[in-house]
């Protein structure tokens, strides 16, 4: 990591005009920023990334014709040095989870604070992924959505809840099997088919996903 705290050279790269005009100039004040360019389409970015050394790389997701998770990994193949940051309006899950598999450092939408982008570049804590606080928000917002979507589709059999009940109170199959005089085989069958509704491959899963989705209250 080459960067100099407090003298980022700082590129922005979006096809929105006014999106780079406002980030542009209110980057120029941040006290940690040297110097800050801007680029509005894919052969521009690869003209000055050519000429000119940046620290940090703004990159909007939806870059133009390109997609900027591709634009990314060239970047990153090229130029190993260079932090990127994601902006972008987009905030689904799917748009989250990909960016942050595409290789880059942070993830901030142009909807949030921009003193959240001037503390990050403060901090220079470029190692760990950041995600911007609205960011989060939105994405356990999906979790939670997706958690009680998938609770309603979750139907179990009397004997089912009867069984996970006594898994839930550390009950072995054996001792399943003596409590509601069915054999043991039986039994691992309704352990079986309980992790197979639930998604889980083992036991510790088996519970957590249960009280998790409060499936038995």
């Amino acid at each position: 990591m080459t960067t100099n705290f407090k003298h980022y050279s700082i590129l922005i790269a979006d096809d929105h005009e006014l999106i780079l005009d406002g980030l542009k100039m209110v980057m120029k004040n941040f006290n940690c920023v040297k110097s800050v360019d801007s680029v509005k389409n894919k052969s521009e970015l690869d003209l000055i990334l050519n000429k000119k050394n940046f620290d940090i790389v703004f990159l909007d997701i939806h870059f133009g014709e390109h997609d900027g998770r591709d634009v990314a990994k060239e970047i990153k193949l090229k130029y190993p040095k260079i932090i990127l940051a994601a902006f972008t309006s987009f905030d689904d899950k799917d748009t989250i989870q990909s960016t942050v598999h595409a290789g880059f450092n942070a993830f901030f939408l142009k909807s949030d604070a921009i003193n959240e982008i001037e503390n990050w570049l403060n901090k220079a804590n470029f190692d760990i992924v950041y995600i911007s606080e609205q960011t989060k928000m939105t994405y356990t917002d999906f979790i939670l959505i997706t958690d009680i979507k998938q609770k309603h589709n979750i139907s179990f059999s009397l004997k089912e809840k009867e069984v996970l009940r006594l898994i839930l109170d550390e009950y072995t199959s054996k001792k399943i099997a003596e409590k509601l005089y069915l054999s043991e085989k039986t039994i691992e069958n309704y352990r079986s088919n309980l992790m197979l509704k639930l998604g889980v491959t083992n036991i510790a899963g088996l519970v957590k996903k249960t009280i998790l989705l409060g499936l038995l209250t």
